[in-house]
């Protein structure tokens, strides 16, 4: 197995600050207003600081019409700004990689108190304001903004931690049923949190339908928030298993 990239990529620093950040964190749809020239500045210093190899993000201003209204959750109105991430075509793990780095930028945005709104296939491909490198394609965008008073966000609805876990979450060490937590309240497609987690043998193992995908990446991105700066270590999987992490828990000396 091969070491993922988001192994150490990360400072604890950023990581406690984006797990205070997840509780917080709801999916916006509608924005109000522009975002300040001290926010714009701190967003575009994240971008850049985020992005594991493979991924570039770029700010860019926009118009409502990019994004097209779906059932159920409608439209995004009011965005005057998002956020494209593009990723290289031949990158392993390439979507993975894409919705690690983007899930960081989407909560350090809110420890700004910068609303935001994954959008990974519902918008305008002809009215992206940014174009992709030769070898790059354009994974998702984030629409971001200022929330609107009236409707600061949609409704989180997760299912139960046991629903997501093949094994009693009760019965593993904290870290891992606090990462597992983590993961319960990561944002996915059409809510659909389509991952699985696993403990056994000292290894949490995060499994997806679809092991490169942007969901399996954000659900990544919480599980090693909730852990640091604990020693921790991360590894691809194989099959329907995206990666595994294992966490060597700091023993107490004894009296």
């Amino acid at each position: 197995m091969r070491a993922c990239e988001i192994d150490r990529f990360y400072s604890p620093g950023q990581c406690l600050r984006w797990y205070a950040a997840i509780p917080a964190r709801v999916s916006c749809r509608r924005f109000q207003g522009e975002l300040t020239t001290e926010m714009l500045t701190a967003l575009n210093y994240t971008a850049a600081r985020v992005c594991l190899p493979g991924v570039r993000i770029v700010l860019a201003e926009c118009g409502e019409s990019l994004f097209v209204r779906v059932p159920v959750f409608g439209g995004i109105s009011g965005a005057k700004r998002c956020a494209c991430i593009f990723v290289k075509k031949q990158q392993p793990h390439a979507m993975t990689l894409a919705g690690i780095s983007g899930e960081a930028f989407v909560l350090e945005a809110q420890s700004m108190n910068v609303a935001t709104c994954w959008v990974s296939g519902t918008y305008r491909r002809k009215l992206v304001p940014v174009e992709p490198e030769e070898d790059e394609k354009l994974a998702a965008l984030i629409a971001l903004g200022t929330a609107a008073p009236e409707s600061p966000g949609t409704k989180r609805r997760r299912k139960a931690l046991a629903d997501i876990c093949l094994s009693p979450p009760a019965d593993w060490p904290h870290w891992a049923y606090q990462a597992a937590e983590a993961v319960r309240q990561a944002p996915s497609a059409v809510n659909l949190q389509p991952w699985r987690l696993n403990y056994s043998h000292e290894v949490l193992r995060l499994l997806c339908k679809r092991p490169d995908s942007l969901d399996a990446g954000i659900a990544m991105l919480h599980a090693e928030a909730a852990v640091s700066p604990q020693d921790r270590h991360w590894e691809w999987g194989e099959g329907s298993c995206t990666a595994h992490l294992l966490v060597t828990e700091k023993k107490q000396a004894a009296d």
